[in-house]
């Protein structure tokens, strides 16, 4: 901060000299004196502020991997690389990216506070000029938020500095959350009539942005090490303005929030406020890429063979935790990995990766403690951007800064932690029905074996139709020949009319009617899949021959394989009541229901470890972790991750806060370090 700071003050200084000496003012470049005369140039001032959001020192990479890629729900695959990258619990003081979150949060506030110090300048509309100070007042008090959290009592710059203000003790971090609070309520009062309507972008900051993150500031403030509980009552306040607003609900398919992220598609509803990125709609404010799904993502190389290939290293894996928070379906033959009624699962903890170069192949990951985070997924990004940029990373999926969900969440915890559970369960069974598939109706299940039938050679083809629904899918998965168990890969399709109100009918390996006799010539029809029958018969153990059809459906070089003798299966489904969370539980079993349910449906959204430090027991919850990660498995090479493992036994009192940087204690002598640094 000082030194940005002091070298702008010496340019300036420069300036002025020579302003005095030619008695002009420049006019090839432009200084605070000269800018700041127009709307246009305020707001192009408040879009720097935004892309100073989305550099790769803040939320374009280190926000969202760093020092936040070893916790309960997700760790590091790193051995060397990775302690220089802060993932291990291995860094110190002197680390760059320990730096440059501090030095690139007050970057962002050295430019918000100029920009406030030149509002009033320009002769403009006051209600367009209320939105820009509106934004830039919350961007401040989003920076002081992001410093607070991971430094504790830093200094309060809240106007540009002189070139001999160097030295400037920290504030206690409860005064920090004070003028967190000022800033985001100033700035509330500023936007009330801005909203997600007026701005249709969720990549700018609106009115429920403030007051959804204004909720999770004062969840934080509640939390260690403050403790201040009697901001739970304001979490309430808040958390019910954004509910009773009416803007803002749930997408039905957990997926689509990301598949949405990837394909530059807006979702104001679920999304309240995201960071755009490169390639994002019109009116979005910052174009530059960003790593988001790279380090945190699926495992693929970006070849010029393959099209459809993009580029991902995978630094992390899923924790066997997470994946068994996720609820399976008891019935499930599935192996290794019983099928799961939460759709989350199959979705945040990826079991494939992409192999292979020319081109490249889906390989299957059953391995939990090597499974890839599967949330942000570069596959789904456009073809032009992840063929053009993807080696110098410069993909184009937005961040999700805060989401509805997010909101229900909070507002479930602390109206548990001030009221009790009975009302809580309003707000966290929405969430768990969403992740359930059955927001707005009823999917499949679960699919069983009747009869594992014989002779297969591959997998039969799993066909699931009727049912009033659409959209369910399966794999059959083989063991000596015979269908040993049936994966459900999808529930159905999450959109008005796809539910079923009625169990489908499930074909495994042929669609073939038992007992119908084919003509030579019949053309047969099998989902996208079209069929000529060329040597007639009667169906019964054995299908008539047949060849793939000439059809624009048809899928080239459809084989069907029939068996010996059929397998048979039955699906079944939900009533709408399965995601249900438990109901009586105790206010102190409702809490931990909450921690679990924030790690399902925000997982690698950065948000773990600043719960579970919140929570107040994160070195101990750490410590915990580690022994029942050793006994399940995490700690074998072959099929763990004792890389990551290793990260986590590093964690100690001192890691519940980021050391103070180096460089900056050097230039401000009044900064204390933090303890254990």
């Amino acid at each position: 901060m000082k030194r940005i700071c002091i070298f702008a003050c010496i340019a300036i200084a420069g300036l002025t000299a020579c302003n005095k000496f030619l008695d002009t003012k420049p006019t090839d470049f432009y200084t605070p004196d000269n800018y700041y005369q127009n709307e246009v140039q305020l707001q192009q001032a408040l879009n720097g502020v935004y892309s100073d959001l989305m550099r790769p020192e803040l939320y374009a990479q280190v926000m969202g991997f760093n020092f936040v890629s070893t916790t309960d729900e997700v760790m590091a695959n790193r051995t060397a690389d990775g302690d220089a990258r802060g993932l291990r619990y291995n860094y110190d003081a002197s680390l760059v990216h320990v730096a440059n979150i501090w030095k690139y949060a007050y970057v962002g506030i050295n430019n918000i506070n100029v920009l406030l110090q030149n509002i009033d300048k320009p002769v403009m509309d006051q209600g367009k000029r209320n939105i820009l100070k509106g934004q830039a007042l919350f961007l401040r008090g989003f920076f002081y938020f992001i410093l607070t959290s991971n430094y504790g009592d830093v200094p309060l710059v809240l106007r540009p500095l002189a070139i001999n203000e160097v030295n400037m003790a920290a504030a206690k971090q409860a005064d920090v959350y004070a003028q967190v609070e000022k800033d985001m309520k100033d700035a509330e009062a500023l936007l009330k009539d801005y909203t997600v309507v007026q701005a249709k972008f969720n990549d700018v900051v609106t009115l429920t942005a403030v007051q959804a993150m204004l909720a999770r500031v004062y969840i934080y403030w509640a939390g260690y090490p403050q403790n201040n509980t009697a901001k739970y009552q304001d979490v309430i306040t808040y958390t019910d303005k954004v509910i009773n607003s009416g803007l803002h609900a749930l997408n039905p398919d957990y997926r689509q929030i990301f598949i949405n992220l990837a394909k530059d598609l807006y979702d104001v509803k679920e999304n309240i406020w995201e960071l755009g990125s490169l390639g994002a709609a019109a009116g979005v404010v910052n174009k530059s890429g960003n790593d988001i799904g790279n380090f945190v993502g699926i495992q693929s190389a970006l070849t010029a063979a393959d099209s459809t290939s993009y580029n991902a290293a995978a630094w992390v894996w899923v924790t066997k935790k997470l994946f068994d928070a996720y609820e399976v379906d008891p019935n499930s033959t599935a192996t290794p990995n019983k099928a799961s009624l939460d759709i989350r699962r199959d979705w945040n903890c990826a079991n494939y990766i992409y192999n292979g170069t020319n081109p490249r192949v889906k390989a299957a990951r059953p391995n939990i403690w090597q499974m890839c985070a599967g949330k942000f997924r570069r596959e789904y990004v456009p073809q032009s951007i992840r063929n053009t940029n993807g080696a110098a990373g410069t993909y184009n999926i937005n961040w999700p800064m805060i989401r509805y969900s997010d909101v229900l969440l909070m507002r479930a915890e602390a109206e548990n932690y001030v009221n009790g559970p009975a009302n809580a369960y309003t707000y966290i069974n929405q969430v768990r029905k969403r992740g359930y598939g059955l927001l707005n109706g009823n999917v499949v299940k679960s699919v069983s074996i009747v009869n594992a039938g014989s002779g297969y050679t591959v997998p039969p083809v799993v066909t699931i139709t009727g049912g009033g629904g659409n959209g369910a899918t399966a794999t059959a998965i083989l063991t000596s020949g015979k269908v040993t168990g049936i994966y459900l890969t999808s529930p159905g399709a999450l959109t008005p009319g796809a539910y079923y109100s009625s169990a489908p009918v499930v074909v495994v390996g042929t669609f073939w009617t038992p007992g119908v006799s084919y003509t030579a010539g019949m053309q047969v029809t099998n989902g996208a899949n079209l069929y000529t029958v060329t040597t007639a018969g009667t169906s019964t153990n054995t299908a008539p021959t047949h060849t793939s059809g000439a059809s624009s459906a048809a899928v080239t070089g459809a084989v069907f394989t029939y068996a010996g003798a059929a397998a048979t299966a039955t699906a079944t489904i939900t009533t709408g009541t399965e995601s249900d969370l438990t109901p009586g539980l105790s206010k102190e079993a409702f809490q931990l229901a909450i921690r679990d349910e924030r790690m399902r449906e925000l997982c690698f959204e950065a948000l773990r470890k600043a719960d579970l430090i919140r929570w107040g027991h994160f070195v101990a919850d750490m410590q915990e972790f580690a022994a029942w990660a050793t006994s399940n498995g995490a700690g074998v090479t072959a099929t763990g991750n004792p890389n990551g493992l290793q990260g986590i036994r590093n964690v100690s009192q001192r890691h519940v806060l980021l050391p103070k940087p180096t460089y900056e204690l050097n230039l401000n002598r009044l900064l204390v370090q933090n303890e254990g640094w």
